[in-house]
């Protein structure tokens, strides 16, 4: 893991269907801050509702 850049992010999108509530479209994009600190952001829709968030992802251990 020494390789791995410190500062490095992601964008990452989705399409799918689901047997609840049908066709949805997701959208998550993140940044890592440290070795073992991130912060992201993701936003979902479907033909219902839509919904938007942010976090933190902290890896700890081996």
């Amino acid at each position: 893991m020494t390789e791995v850049p410190v500062r490095s992010g992601y964008v990452e999108a989705q399409a799918g269907v689901s047997s609840l509530s049908g066709a949805y479209a997701r959208l998550e994009g993140g940044a890592r801050l440290r070795q073992d600190l991130g912060l992201f952001a993701f936003a979902e829709a479907n033909r219902r509702e839509r919904m938007a968030g942010a976090g933190m992802r902290w890896t700890f251990g081996w």
